[in-house]
């Protein structure tokens, strides 16, 4: 089963290849640094000097393990090269320092940094066409998680630790894309929320046109109110008679008509009350409807959270228990 997979049976979603591919080699590095010598030469590999590069650039190569080289043109040995420190290679190569000169029975090596790169590895005498030298060398594997089910250069034993260890970054990679981009469902019906009371308060609803704020219900009611205070008592022209002149003229007929004006205009004021707050009801009905879907998806949105919190935990966990078997092995 390719890695892929199991990082995808682990965390419970679809996986960043490119990010995944990235953490699997950083895990590989990680775990190799911790492994004990004898499953570190599982990470091994050889790089060749001769006389076409009697010296090893460094950068990107693992921790030297040791150096061996053929002693002798023909009939000779890989022997083992003594490491010295990198202070002392310049008397590598002068025959009258006892301790540091390095021959073909008993060759150095020692490696040197340098300014313009990770560091340089020599050896001494230089390695030619015929003594050629062999430095050995933990390498750091790439992988591809998609491809791959092995990693070649490195322990069986520990591949599993490369799944959980991306597992986890995948894991926090989801919660770091919730928290820096919630949840658009939420936001859009956070916006639903708005509009609704929105509505109320600029006399709309669904652009109907007796819902606008020159025709709305609050309008009219102000205007069948102010006939009724016109009726009553208010500004009228000089041939018209409010209720006060009526019954001061004890014009009983004309008063009773009057006040039965006024009446309808109270009633349809107070019909236009009814059909506004029907309004507030449904714009409230709407805003409490998009609140409670705002709040159920939040709610989904933290149990995921929580569940890739918890899972992290137990991954890693896992991964730091069998890391901790490796070590005592």
């Amino acid at each position: 089963m390719a890695f892929d997979t199991q990082i995808t049976d682990l965390v419970g979603g679809t996986i960043d290849q490119t990010a995944c591919d990235q953490w699997a080699a950083d895990a590989c590095k990680e775990i190799i640094h911790q492994l004990p010598a004898n499953l570190k030469e599982k990470c091994s590999t050889v790089s060749l000097l001769n006389n076409s590069a009697t010296t090893m650039d460094l950068d990107g190569v693992g921790d030297i393990l040791y150096v061996t080289r053929l002693s002798a043109n023909s009939g000779g040995f890989q022997v083992p090269c003594r490491e010295i420190p990198s202070k002392y290679g310049g008397l590598a190569t002068d025959s009258s320092d006892l301790n540091y000169y390095g021959t073909a029975s008993d060759p150095v090596f020692w490696t040197q940094s340098n300014t313009s790169d990770a560091g340089t590895l020599f050896v001494k005498p230089d390695p030619d066409a015929t003594q050629v030298a062999y430095v050995h060398h933990i390498t750091y594997p790439s992988v591809n998680v998609s491809d791959v089910s092995t990693i070649a250069n490195f322990p069986d034993e520990a591949e599993h630790l490369v799944v959980l260890y991306v597992a986890t970054r995948q894991l926090l990679q989801y919660q770091s894309t919730m928290s820096s981009s919630w949840n658009s469902d939420i936001t859009n019906a956070l916006g639903k929320v708005t509009a609704a009371l929105g509505k109320m308060d600029t006399h709309t609803w669904d652009n109907e046109e007796t819902f606008k704020t020159t025709n709305s219900q609050i309008t009219r009611v102000k205007d069948a109110l102010d006939k009724v205070s016109s009726l009553i008592e208010g500004d009228k022209p000089a041939s018209s008679y409010d209720a006060h002149d009526l019954l001061a003229a004890e014009d009983l007929e004309l008063l009773s008509g009057n006040l039965q004006i006024a009446s309808m205009e109270i009633n349809r004021a107070s019909s236009h009350i009814a059909e506004w707050n029907a309004i507030g009801a449904m714009a409230l009905q709407d805003a409490n409807g998009s609140i409670g879907e705002a709040g159920a998806r939040l709610q989904q949105d933290i149990t995921k959270y929580q569940w890739y919190g918890d899972q992290y935990a137990k991954l890693n966990a896992e991964y730091q228990r069998g890391l901790a078997a490796l070590k005592g092995a």
